[in-house]
C-alpha cells in the first residue's frame, strides 16, 4: 500500500492522475457540447506522440544549453540519454497536432473543439506539477525562515504555485468555455498569454540549474518571450487587417 502511495506521489504517477482528470474532462465536455467526438477523441488521444516528442526535444535544447553555458562537451547521445522532458515543448506540439488535426478532420463546432484543448492541458499541469514537487524536481530557490522548512530542503514550491495557478486558470477557463460560447475558438490564445506570462515572473524563483538558459534568462524564459511576442504579432496583424477592410 505504502509502495502505491509511493508511486501516486511520483511524478509519473501525479502525471497519470493529471493524463486520467483530463480525459475525463474532454469526454464530459465533449459529450455534453455534442462535439465531433467519434473524431475528437482519436485526435486528442493521437496527439499524445507529438506530446512526448516536442517534450523530449525541449528538454533535450535545455540541456543543450546548460552544458553550451558552461563550456560542457556536447554529445547528441548523452544529450538524448540525460535530458529529462520540458513541459512547454509537449504542449506546444500537443496544441498544434491538435490545431492541425481539427482543421482536417473536424466537420462542425471547430470553435468548441479547439478551445477544449485549453482546458484539459492547464489540468492535466497542475497534477503533472505536484508530481514535481513529491519527485524533487523543478525546485525553487533555497530560503530560510521556519516556514520554508516545511518544504524540501528550505525550497520555494514553485512547483505548488505553479499548480495552483494551472487550476485556477483551468476554472476561469472553464467558466469562459461556458458563459463565453462565442469566444471558444479564443481560449487557447488566452491560455498561452496567461501561462506564458506567469511563467516568465516564475523562472526568476527556479532554483535548478540544469533547467539552462542563455544570459540572464532560463530556456523556458526565452520560450514564453517567443510565445508572446507571437501571439502579439498574430494580434497586431488581425488589428492590421480589420483597419485596412474598414478603410
Amino acid at each position: 500500500m505504502s509502495a502505491l502511495f509511493s508511486y501516486i506521489l511520483s511524478y509519473g504517477g501525479m502525471a497519470t492522475v493529471g493524463l486520467l482528470a483530463a480525459a475525463g474532462c474532454a469526454v464530459a465536455l465533449g459529450v455534453h457540447e455534442k462535439l465531433d467526438w467519434p473524431v475528437l477523441f482519436p485526435i486528442y488521444s493521437l496527439s499524445l506522440l507529438p506530446l512526448y516528442l516536442g517534450a523530449k526535444l525541449f528538454g533535450v535544447l535545455s540541456l543543450l544549453s546548460y552544458r553550451l553555458g558552461l563550456g560542457l562537451p556536447v554529445s547528441v547521445h548523452e544529450l538524448v540519454e540525460d535530458s529529462g522532458i520540458v513541459f512547454y515543448g509537449g504542449m506546444l506540439f500537443f496544441l498544434l497536432s491538435v490545431n492541425l488535426s481539427i482543421r482536417r478532420f473536424v466537420l462542425y463546432k471547430r470553435a468548441s473543439s479547439w478551445g477544449l484543448a485549453a482546458l484539459i492541458v492547464p489540468l492535466f499541469h497542475g497534477f503533472a506539477r505536484i508530481g514535481c514537487y513529491f519527485g524533487r524536481c523543478c525546485y525553487g530557490i533555497e530560503l530560510e525562515g521556519p516556514f520554508f522548512a516545511r518544504f524540501f530542503e528550505h525550497r520555494l514550491p514553485v512547483q505548488l504555485l505553479e499548480s495552483g495557478f494551472n487550476f485556477l486558470l483551468f476554472m476561469a477557463l472553464l467558466l469562459l468555455f461556458y458563459y463565453r460560447k462565442r469566444s471558444r475558438g479564443k481560449l487557447v490564445r488566452v491560455y498561452l498569454w496567461a501561462y506564458a506570462s506567469f511563467r516568465f515572473l516564475i523562472e526568476f524563483f527556479r532554483g535548478d540549474a540544469l533547467r539552462g538558459g542563455f544570459g540572464p534568462l532560463s530556456f523556458s524564459q526565452w520560450v514564453s518571450l517567443c510565445v508572446l511576442l507571437g501571439l502579439a504579432l498574430r494580434r497586431a496583424l488581425v488589428w492590421h487587417r480589420k483597419r485596412r477592410q474598414a478603410s
